[in-house]
């Protein structure tokens, strides 16, 4: 039997008791509190308004203190079925909220006054920054470890809670903003270093703004676009024990001491173990796939050599094209060989995905400029006749590498996707260099060759599970840094058995036309199966009553009394709770394993470590997404088999990922429309032509 820890501490309050000062003006160093969250003498005290503010133990003139005990007060009541119940006095101690703040901001002075680089907002964590003991070789950087901290009150356990997180590493400058600002633009600085504190760049105070040459930029994508900087390759390392050989060590040396403990009382001895009662599994059957001739099986590459695709393609006349500079023939070559099964490492698109290969002579295009490729790209794709009953596949051979610093190179992917698309073209973009610089790559053919299949309608597998009478709507999103504008990817709308609809993209703020789109799904697919009994909708974040009500008020109209499950999927990034198999040396929880962390909250590890024993590490560590599971009939989500139902349906939904022979972390039903987004603000209009709204054109 496994055991789980989280990357929880756990603590007592420092005093039984507490004095805070609060004052209804805003003042410089003070805290903003909201007036829910104070206690009843401050509104008593200086009338109703949206803010307060508080010094906390800090006694200033004028302010008001406010005494209490920092645990709730009871008192027993008898209700009217004459049962006695413990109820908590109202205004006997201060909100939950208040006190965090005061906990974090006792943490936070702690590191500060230690000289330690310490984030300046205390409000909902705190973030220190650790001389990392791996430096930079080059000596252009100084390399820290970041560690956060956050306060939490009884979240999995019946005490006070300190979330102790790995952050990951961060690269500081060692040459001056002054210099820096030769290559790089002002607004591509985002965090700076000045005088042993952290400080955003546009807050920078004015002693620093008088001496540039001693305040130090922290790196970031922008600054490396700048400076033309490549970018690094992904790092696939074991991420669970960096993260935990990271809180370990956090642990061990700043807070399991005496002057820690002196503000901060730790209790647990160590990071708290997970409650076996709060861990489950989904079904057994969750991970099988049906493949060819509905043979089943678990690992989709397995199933694809020994049974081939689900669904074949509808269409047998397919003509590949390729699009290349002139140099590079010799990739084009190279991958026609691959794709006809005479190159070492693949057999073949017809013998892998059972489709059609064939290339018409002359119909390929061949460009000449290697910097400025599109006027002749365009121009050739532009002039070109394509048959109406023909599907065409074009494979791009990008003489750019996706990780190009020259963002205007980067855009001639989306350009060239939006293009072809208009023509009713689907396409696959292979990165050339890495074609011939990779020994192995025939071992990213299989899923090149998935994402050809999809691109032509045909199934690589699909879930073996009953049809179910709803329909599961997934919504994800995608924020363009460049713009600053949340696009949206939504009513990707799918059977249970995962048989994708259709899709549209919307802005973040079209909260209307995204319910629209949703009930348009549900109206399509109540026209062809009748009774439909639930909607599913997978959110990527928590979803806004404003955002459901359309939704709500849409299914009336059409007549439709059912219920609406919202399952919010969020990705915990390092800043987040994880938890570890401390009976695996490699610590990454089984495949299927969830934990409950809340009311109707989860963690759900989805991996390729479906055997306890043996585990392929080229799959990488991913770390488990969040759920939050809402229903609109609440007395629904109470019952433990619809929710495990539900946990299942997500786990399912991220193995018919079609880019990929291995499993992702996040289910398609937020992948899809987050990729789709992603695309998005780079089409005209922000538009996708109508070829692209009922295939898989962007995997």
């Amino acid at each position: 039997m496994s055991n789980h820890t989280f990357n929880i501490l756990t603590f007592n309050h420092p005093q039984e008791e507490q004095t805070f000062y609060f004052t209804d003006q805003e003042q410089a160093n003070l805290t903003r509190i909201y007036k829910s969250l104070v206690p009843d003498e401050v509104i008593e005290k200086y009338g109703e308004q949206d803010h307060y503010y508080t010094s906390f133990t800090v006694e200033a003139e004028g302010f008001l203190a406010v005494s209490k005990p920092t645990s709730p007060q009871f008192e027993t009541k008898t209700n009217e079925q004459g049962e006695e119940r413990s109820y908590t006095i109202r205004n006997s101690t201060f909100s939950t909220s208040v006190l965090k703040r005061y906990y974090n901001s006792l943490i936070h002075s702690h590191f500060k006054e230690k000289g330690f680089l310490v984030k300046p907002n205390f409000v909902s964590d705190t973030e220190v920054w650790l001389p990392s003991a791996k430096q930079d070789t080059t000596g252009k950087y100084k390399i820290f470890d970041r560690f956060s901290l956050k306060v939490q009150f009884k979240t999995v356990s019946d005490s006070l809670e300190l979330l102790v997180t790995f952050e990951g590493k961060s690269k500081i400058f060692k040459v001056p903003v002054s210099t820096l600002l030769e290559d790089v633009s002002p607004t591509d600085i985002n965090w700076v270093v000045y005088e042993k504190g952290l400080y955003r760049f546009d807050e920078l105070p004015d002693s620093g703004k008088r001496e540039y040459d001693k305040v130090y930029p922290v790196w970031n994508f922008e600054i490396r676009d700048a400076l033309m900087q490549g970018t690094e390759a992904p790092d696939k390392t074991n991420k669970y024990k960096k993260f935990r050989e990271g809180i370990d060590k956090f642990y061990n040396q700043y807070l399991n001491t005496e002057e820690f403990k002196a503000i901060i009382p730790i209790t647990s001895n160590g990071f708290i173990p997970v409650n076996k009662i709060n861990v489950g599994s989904v079904n057994n059957s969750s991970n099988r796939l049906l493949f060819g001739e509905e043979k089943s099986g678990i690992v989709p590459m397995d199933g694809m050599k020994e049974h081939g695709p689900f669904g074949l393609s509808p269409t047998t006349k397919i003509h590949y094209f390729f699009i290349f500079h002139k140099d590079d023939q010799p990739i084009a070559e190279k991958m026609d060989s691959y794709f006809k099964g005479t190159e070492f490492g693949f057999k073949g698109l017809v013998k892998f995905i059972h489709t059609t290969y064939h290339t018409e002579k002359g119909f390929s295009i061949r460009f000449d400029d290697r910097d400025d490729p599109w006027p002749e790209i365009y121009e050739a794709v532009t002039n070109k006749h394509f048959e109406s009953d023909i599907q065409y596949i074009a494979i791009y051979i990008s003489p750019f590498s996706k990780n190009s610093p020259d963002k205007s190179r980067r855009k001639i992917y989306y350009k060239l996707k939006e293009l072809l698309l208009k023509e009713g073209v689907s396409s696959q973009v292979i990165d050339g260099e890495k074609v011939m610089t990779n020994e192995k790559y025939y071992y990213s053919l299989p899923n090149i060759a998935i994402a050809i299949l999809a691109k032509l309608n045909g199934i690589p597998w699909k879930l073996d599970t009953k049809l179910k009478n709803e329909l599961i709507v997934g919504i994800g999103a995608f924020r363009n840094s460049e713009v600053d504008i949340q696009y949206i990817g939504s009513a990707f709308s799918f059977a249970n058995n995962g048989k994708f609809n259709r899709f549209e993209c919307f802005q973040k703020d079209q909260t209307k036309e995204l319910a629209g789109s949703i009930i348009r799904a549900v109206k399509e697919y109540a026209n062809v199966n009748t009774g439909i009994k639930r909607l599913v909708i997978h959110f990527y974040k928590s979803m806004r009553q404003d955002e459901l009500q359309p939704i709500e008020d849409g299914l009336k109209h059409l007549g439709l009394d059912i219920p609406v499950f919202i399952v919010s999927i969020n990705k915990t990034e390092s800043s987040d709770i994880v938890a570890f198999d401390n009976s695996w040396k490699d610590l990454m929880p089984m495949s299927g394993t969830f934990i409950k962390v809340g009311y109707n909250k989860f963690l759900l590890f989805n991996n390729t470590r479906y055997n306890p024993k043996f585990y392929s590490f080229h799959d990488g560590f991913p770390f488990p997404i969040k759920l939050k599971i809402f229903c609109t009939e609440k007395e629904l989500v109470e019952e433990y088999k619809t929710v495990k139902e539900l946990i299942d349906q997500v786990y399912q939904f991220s193995r018919m990922y079609w880019k990929s022979v291995r499993q992702q972390n996040l289910p398609v039903t937020i992948k899809y429309p987050e990729m789709v987004a992603e695309m998005l603000p780079h089409f005209d209009g922000n538009e996708i032509p109508e070829f692209g709204k009922d295939n898989l054109w962007f995997l």
